[in-house]
């Protein structure tokens, strides 16, 4: 069946519906507040935000920020005509359906198309290997171990045996789960659309609890083998000394995962500006990648909506790539099942979520963690 949801999500213009590349250019006036201006559109016609220095690219960063945490810029499905009719009708089915064949249809097809979606957000996805499991096989990820030794010698050399195994790490399993359950009533009442929004609400609380068993591993692990960072401003010295805890190690720096609020500091110093390598794409900025300093690519959860992100405000972390972190194992992809309480004399239908996974993060020396005191 082909996804009626798979269209990719666009971000438009909460008054005018109007994408927001076609839009005008969010800025923030001297007095602090947030404005449009009807004589530039945010981006030209191949999605290059306008802007003639990287001042006026972090500029527009945050007045994006600012635009989506206001609510006047949202995020919705780019849908065709044909794909519209063909979401209505599984919808409307959905609701008619009284056994759960499609109910389960239209589970399916929303859950595909908002993991994609969220894919690109996620943290655990950005900066984690992906390993899925086949049935019945055992959740493990190896672990890369220096442990073969050389030696130099002039004569009557005898050598040392290097005795070499392989070490493997052994996640937990975990389920990610989601109950969504609504009267009959409000369903016929609530109209087509309700059903799809609800059931995107909880693939997206899905996968936001799959980045706080992320973050509660970083917590955790962050200080195994590096220094925890305190600083009023996240400045240049900051920047690299973070960065200098890991690539002492000898692996390179591949992100940085910060809270939104550490923009404005990277934006108002100078010195980063000489290193920064802004995303010029209003797209890619509103998936949470803002640019590069120094071979590290900078993340937030700032362009989620508020009950979608994981970060405190002031917290920072600097990782690895990903085959020097950790992995993910997939026991079971995210899937739904129809439920309904009929049988309990309830009028209620809906569907339960769930995956089954692993995660672990092998090599705490790639990873350090600040904080904004």
């Amino acid at each position: 069946m082909t996804n009626p949801y798979k269209p990719k999500k666009i971000w438009v213009h909460a008054k005018t519906a109007n994408p927001v590349g076609d839009g005008p250019m969010p800025y923030t006036t001297r007095s602090g507040a947030l404005a449009f201006s009807d004589k530039t559109r945010l981006s030209d016609n191949s999605g290059e935000i306008n802007g003639v220095s990287k001042r006026d690219l972090m500029d527009a960063a945050v007045a994006l920020h600012r635009a989506v945490a206001g609510g006047q810029v949202r995020e919705v499905n780019d849908d065709d005509a044909s794909s519209l009719n063909r979401k209505r009708e599984l919808v409307m089915a959905a609701v008619q359906d009284k056994e759960g064949p499609a109910f389960k249809a239209l589970g399916e097809v929303i859950g595909d198309a908002v993991s994609e979606t969220l894919g690109r957000q996620a943290f655990a996805a950005k900066t984690l290997l992906k390993k899925p499991l086949g049935p019945t096989e055992i959740g493990r990820v190896r672990i890369r171990k220096k442990d073969v030794l050389a030696f130099f010698a002039t004569r009557n050399p005898e050598v040392i045996s290097s005795q070499v195994r392989q070490f493997w790490a052994y996640p937990p399993e975990y389920y990610l789960l989601g109950r969504i359950l609504s009267e009959d009533a409000e369903i016929e009442q609530a109209g087509p659309d309700f059903l799809d929004q609800k059931y995107e609400d909880g693939v997206e609380q899905i996968l936001r609890q799959q980045d706080l068993v992320w973050k509660r591993l970083a917590d955790a692990s962050a200080t195994a083998y590096n220094s925890s960072f305190l600083f009023n401003t996240f400045t240049p010295t900051v920047f690299a000394n973070m960065q200098n805890q890991v690539l002492r190690w000898g692996i390179p720096v591949d992100k940085a995962i910060v809270s939104f609020d550490i923009w404005p500091d990277i934006t108002a110093d100078t010195e980063f500006s000489t290193f920064l390598d802004p995303v010029s794409k209003h797209e890619i900025v509103l998936t949470g990648y803002l640019g590069n300093i120094m071979g590290t690519q900078i993340h937030t959860d700032g362009y989620r909506y508020d009950t979608l992100k994981v970060l405190n405000d002031g917290e920072v972390y600097f990782v690895g790539a990903p085959q020097t972190l950790g992995a993910r194992t997939v026991r079971k992809e995210l899937s739904s099942a129809v439920i309904n309480l009929y049988n309990l004399g309830r009028p209620e239908r809906g569907f339960l979520l769930e995956a089954i996974e692993g995660m672990i993060l092998t090599n705490p020396r790639a990873l350090v963690k600040g904080n904004r005191i």
